[in-house]
């Protein structure tokens, strides 16, 4: 019998009901959603959830079909992980029977079974399991015959996640259209599929029944250490073997025989095999460990878990087992059940700006099911490198840390404009030699930075404009910053981090960081050609205008206030070599794409970006506005929340994208281009506003092009009936009331406003 906590009765509960309204509807392939937070015992309530089905199932008389069985899809080895588990669980039970593809019988699918799969074994035409054959022993035979014999096919897909980047999701999306089952039962602490019918259970519902803990505190006092010469990755090692020995020494003064267990991740976990930076952190982290601590694998107290090496990984779960130390990459992160880990420690480079739930999730479980009276023992700890600007604390999930992400608001009433893209061929798939010229006349234009040859007296002159953009210069004040001392808590509003603590990093451990660095700035190029040219030209760049070279130069650009500002700096620079590309392919062949736009379910938002937490109408949430936003796009946005009663929602427009809605027209040169207006709006009266905020006079040569275009496109749009308004927005404050005005017809300049109409929301 399998005994279940409150809050997971509830979720079995809600989950069958919600899987009987769907088995009443027509068709195939709906999606049922279940989120669960690690260690709040997902498979337990699958166990319980499959079994109430499979004996209440032949009594549903309302269905047409009243027999089921089931395929559970997971990645890599979690599907044996799952089998186990629900064998256990149906030791003494006869309503369901988990099994192999191996035990299939008679080549047909049984109701009750579950056929556990890994997504591996089926992912490909050719992988025996699904491939044709002469026997007719394949999956999608399985399914046929248990089909003809009136039995309903559920899929669940454990670790749903997982199958969410483009190329794993279109793979995904065929082989489950193969299996067109009756229901999709999605499974996940971060589930990316959207539904109507969703099961969720509550974080604070699974820490109210002591299965997990309180919170995750990150980077706990880092403050109050002393650096004295070492390295940012030393000190954290040995703050991280502290916290463990304190919560060795709690659970000794309570009785309690646990010995808790720290975790090191290596960074590049995406991957088996070890690169140079793996080396050396295994290097340096074994070595400390050795020397200082007396932890090895040959005294049993470190574990190495690593492509091609396993040392005394067996029984290390057990609560009293003399591991101390695991080493590991990505190979725990799913499905690994070590409830007496309790710290984590994670390197991480500088491009991987995410840590992930299945990680983090680790050091989440209590490993008695239950909270102490010393509540250090109640919560976890996490230690990593990452710097302070990457780290953002998420929305309803504590253990997930990203960038800023914003979803669609749920009361979302659709618009569906058509929209343009022009997709440029790329000339060349790389940076090359004529990036440094265009990187420096991006700087001589924007930054109006000046050089003269033969001469260096211009540096200092260039270093003033530099702390004009207020760029940090100093480097003997520049120091990494990371995050300190910030407790995770899983509250639903977005928390950023600002408690920090400063580290000093070495010339080697600095290279590292802006090869990296570089590297994520190369796209849409490729990273392998592009990113020594750009590393490159950027030292080149700091060499050339200021006299500042190699390490001091890249501390400059790597500390957290200066890095938005280079970014900025590169991505105009791409623009501009993208342009001298087209112009020496004489007219590069363009791609124009006419598509239905609407505003993206989800969106991700860089360093620029900062989020306005009394924003309540935007279209997504939260709402991020670009940290050099124009004070006309900055006033109408405080206007449109003035006016939000008479909204249903309004949205920021982006820029240069497909995701981002545009007009096509033709500018002063003659050029075919994109007019992306500010902001899309949809009026409680059902009228579609499109507005792009100006100055009276401002952009004189495509202002009023980019207008004439839009009121033609509205034009046509009222002409089937759906009312739509917009143009260039100008602001007007009489009696210092400010007042937004725009014209129906075309214009020849944006000066005269004589006649234009003024902007009320309520109408």
């Amino acid at each position: 019998m399998i005994l279940l906590k409150k809050y997971q009765d509830e979720a079995v509960n809600d989950l069958s009901e919600k899987l009987y309204k769907l088995l009443k509807k027509p068709n195939a392939r709906h999606n049922l959603i279940f989120k669960a937070p690690t260690g709040a015992g997902k498979t337990i309530m699958m166990a319980a959830f499959l079994n109430r089905i499979c004996e209440e199932l032949p009594e549903r008389y309302e269905l047409e079909k009243r027999k089921a069985a089931f395929i559970w899809i997971a990645p890599n080895k979690l599907y044996i992980q799952s089998y186990n588990a629900l064998k256990g669980y149906f030791a003494e039970m006869r309503s369901i029977k988990p099994i192999f593809f191996e035990d299939v019988y008679d080549n047909e699918l049984q109701p009750n079974e579950v056929l556990f799969v890994n997504w591996e074994s089926i992912n490909k035409e050719k992988n025996t399991m699904i491939r044709e054959n002469e026997t007719n022993k394949n999956l999608y035979s399985f399914i046929n015959k248990a089909k003809l014999n009136d039995t309903e096919i559920i899929v669940i897909i454990d670790e749903e996640h997982m199958f969410a980047n483009t190329k794993t999701a279109k793979r995904a999306n065929e082989v489950l259209q193969k299996i067109y089952p009756k229901i999709e039962i999605r499974v996940s602490a971060t589930p990316t599929t959207n539904s109507d019918y969703r099961t969720l259970v509550e974080r604070q519902d699974v820490i109210a029944e002591e299965m997990i803990k309180e919170g995750i505190i990150l980077n706990p006092a880092l403050d109050t250490i002393v650096q004295q010469g070492r390295s940012l990755e030393e000190i954290l090692l040995d703050q991280a073997l502290a916290k463990r020995e304190e919560l060795r020494q709690a659970y000794e003064s309570l009785g309690v025989k646990i010995n808790p267990l720290l975790l090191i991740q290596l960074p590049n976990d995406t991957s088996d095999n070890n690169t140079a930076d793996d080396e050396k952190y295994i290097d340096v982290v074994l070595q400390n460990l050795e020397v200082k601590y007396n932890i090895t694998v040959n005294n049993n107290k470190l574990a190495v878990w690593l492509s091609g090496r396993k040392d005394n990984v067996e029984d290390i779960e057990k609560p009293d087992n003399m591991v101390e130390v695991l080493l590991f990459k990505q190979a725990i992160a799913l499905g690994w059940d070590c409830p007496r880990a309790g710290v984590l420690l994670i390197f991480r480079e500088l491009k991987s700006t995410t840590f992930t739930i299945q990680t983090v999730g680790r050091i989440l479980r209590m490993p008695e099911q239950r909270h102490y009276p010393n509540p250090l023992l109640n919560q976890g700890y996490v230690f990593t490198n990452l710097s302070k600007n990457q780290i953002e604390i998420v929305k309803d999930d504590m253990s997930y840390i990203t960038m800023n992400k914003a979803r669609r608001i749920e009361n979302y009433i659709p618009v569906q404009l058509n929209s343009t893209y022009i997709n440029t061929r790329i000339v060349r798939n790389r940076l090359g030699a004529q990036f440094r010229k265009a990187l420096y006349e991006i700087a001589e234009l924007n930054w109006e930075l000046k050089r003269e040859m033969g001469s260096d007296h211009f540096f200092e002159t260039n270093k003033q404009l530099l702390k004009k953009r207020f760029i940090n210069t100093d480097i003997n004040t520049i120091e990494i910053v990371i995050p300190e001392n910030v407790l995770l808590t899983g509250e639903e509003q977005t928390k950023l981090v600002t408690e920090t603590a400063r580290f000093a990093k070495t010339p080697s451990e600095l290279a590292r960081l802006f090869k990296d660095f570089c590297r994520a700035l190369t796209a849409p190029y490729a990273a392998v050609d592009s990113t020594p040219v750009l590393e490159g030209g950027m030292k080149y760049f700091f060499e050339d205008y200021f006299g500042i070279i190699e390490y001091d130069a890249i501390k400059i650009m790597l500390y957290d206030q200066n890095q938005p500002i280079f970014i900025e700096l590169i991505e105009k620079a791409k623009e501009r070599y993208q342009e001298m590309q087209e112009q020496k392919a004489n007219n590069a062949t363009k791609d124009v794409q006419n598509y239905q736009w609407e505003v993206p379910i989800e969106r991700i938002y860089n360093e620029l970006y900062e989020e306005k937490e009394a924003v309540q109408r935007h279209a997504l949430e939260p709402f991020y506005e670009y940290n050099r936003a124009s004070k006309p796009e900055v006033k109408f946005a405080e206007f449109l929340e003035e006016n939000k009663e008479y909204l249903h929602w309004w949205y920021k427009n982006g820029e240069k994208a497909k995701e981002h809605f545009a007009v096509p027209y033709i500018d002063y040169l003659g050029k075919q281009s994109l007019f992306y207006v500010d902001f899309v709006i949809l009026s409680k009266t059902n009228v579609t506003c499109l507005f792009d905020t100006k100055t009276a006079g401002s952009d004189p040569a495509n202002a009023h092009l980019k207008h004439n275009a839009l009121v033609d496109f509205i034009t046509v749009r009222n002409a089937k009936g759906l009312k739509t308004i917009g143009g260039i927005l100008i602001e007007k404050s009489p009696n210092n009331i400010s007042t937004w005005w725009y014209c129906n017809n075309k214009i020849a300049n944006t000066k005269d406003t004589a006649g234009w109409d003024m902007f009320k929301p309520a109408e």
